[in-house]
């Protein structure tokens, strides 16, 4: 009996041992998730808006959307600094060397600085007694709000889809009944009301080219400083038209639209569009400016039309040029900063302070998925964004400048 007792207690003791753990080895922990290696490119919008910036960044939701909504605004500043170098910087130039400037561009910015040296030029060579009036026919411009919702829900995961539509005051679009508001034809059209574009027949208002019966009620053959009652050719007729009007009307009652009606209409219209303000969709604050400017990049417009009134100059030639370029090279300009906004300014800095801050925060936004992988994190952020940011915040400050001058070269003209 005695020669049993040491096995029982060995027994004893490896049960005890057992039921503790004491002979296994806990789990080893797993290991921190690393970022993907992977850098989206830039300059595929299809891709970006469908890449997984939490997941494949190891951020958190919020973190990824921000870093999401940063990328696409870089892209919006890219198109829209193609559009505004392009389109501004022939403006500007045709209106710069059509008043004698022989210098050459290396950019938009300086053709427009041009541009508005030589307006000022113009108008001292016209002399302090000439009256110069600007009469322009304004737009109808539309932007799509449908890719304002499909922005917003691309770009901010946190929001219901209630949540995520647009209010437009004003819609246009295709009227098959009657239109009360303002009908932009493609072709020649009745207007019961104000035309605004040019007038085939009797007018009575502004006329921007060669009045030909009274003005102001007298003899008139040439520029009307004042209201024009004959016919007006050669330039942009604002008033009352008699005849065939071509352009856009403002119907004084309901009428018919062959085109696109800005207003109301009796019937749905086809292909709806917001023109004029709208309110964007309740999402983040970089949300928002990203689908903002994107929106702005897609605003179409008419094409306005300008006529050029001079009364009183001493400078013949100096008129002739200076209604040649502004006839020819104004209405592009007008185009794009209408197709921009009154608020296009204020939307591009937006951008600007998202992409800027979205950079610095690189860091934060890191820590944001744990600070086992914040370090490779950070680090593959700063890889593939900080180079692409840095030169997508100087464009949007550079974009600013431009319009702000191109503003000023659209005030300049018609003061």
């Amino acid at each position: 009996m005695m020669g049993r007792a040491p096995l029982r207690s060995v027994v004893l003791l490896g049960l005890v041992a057992v039921a503790c753990g004491g002979g296994n080895k806990p789990p080893p922990p797993k290991p921190a998730a690393q970022p993907s290696a992977w850098c989206p490119e830039l300059q595929r919008p299809e891709l970006v808006g469908t890449y997984d910036f939490a997941h494949e960044y190891v951020l958190s939701r919020d973190a990824g959307d921000k870093l999401k909504a940063a990328a696409l605004a870089s892209i919006e500043v890219s198109v829209l600094d193609s559009k505004l170098d392009g389109e501004l910087g022939l403006s500007c130039t045709q209106i710069a060397t059509g008043l004698g400037d022989k210098g050459s561009y290396g950019s938009a910015a300086e053709a427009c600085t041009a541009a508005v040296k030589a307006v000022k030029e113009a108008r001292t060579k016209l002399g302090a007694k000439a009256t110069v009036q600007l009469v322009v026919r304004e737009p109808v411009c539309q932007v799509d709000t449908s890719l304002l919702t499909k922005c917003a829900a691309i770009c901010d995961s946190s929001v219901p889809p209630e949540r995520v539509k647009v209010e437009c005051e004003q819609k246009a679009g295709r009227c098959d009944g009657q239109c009360e508001g303002t009908c932009e034809a493609k072709t020649e059209q009745k207007c019961d009301g104000v035309c605004s574009g040019t007038c085939e027949g009797a007018v009575k208002g502004t006329c921007g080219g060669r009045c030909r019966g009274t003005c102001d009620g007298r003899p008139a053959n040439g520029s009307c400083a004042g209201t024009c009652a004959g016919t007006c050719t050669g330039g942009a007729y604002i008033g009352e038209c008699k005849g065939a009007c071509r352009g856009s009307c403002r119907f004084a009652k309901r009428g018919l639209c062959a085109d696109v009606c800005a207003g109301k209409c009796s019937v749905e219209v086809s292909d709806p569009k917001c023109a004029g303000e709208y309110k964007s969709p309740d999402v983040s604050t970089d949300c928002r400016a990203r689908c903002e400017l994107g929106a702005m990049n897609k605003a179409q417009c008419s094409q306005p039309q300008v006529g050029l009134v001079v009364v009183g100059a001493r400078d013949r030639a100096t008129e002739d040029a200076l209604r040649a370029a502004v006839e020819k090279a104004y209405p592009l300009l007008l185009k794009v900063i209408y197709e921009v906004g009154k608020d296009g300014p204020k939307r591009v800095h937006n951008a600007e302070a998202v992409i800027s801050g979205t950079r610095t925060g690189f860091k934060d936004l890191a820590l944001s998925g744990g600070r086992a992988s914040a370090g490779a994190s950070e680090a593959q952020l700063v890889k593939c964004f900080d180079e692409a940011f840095k030169k997508s915040a100087a464009s949007a400050g550079s974009l600013k400048t431009l319009l702000d001058q191109a503003i000023g070269l659209r005030d300049e003209v018609s003061k």
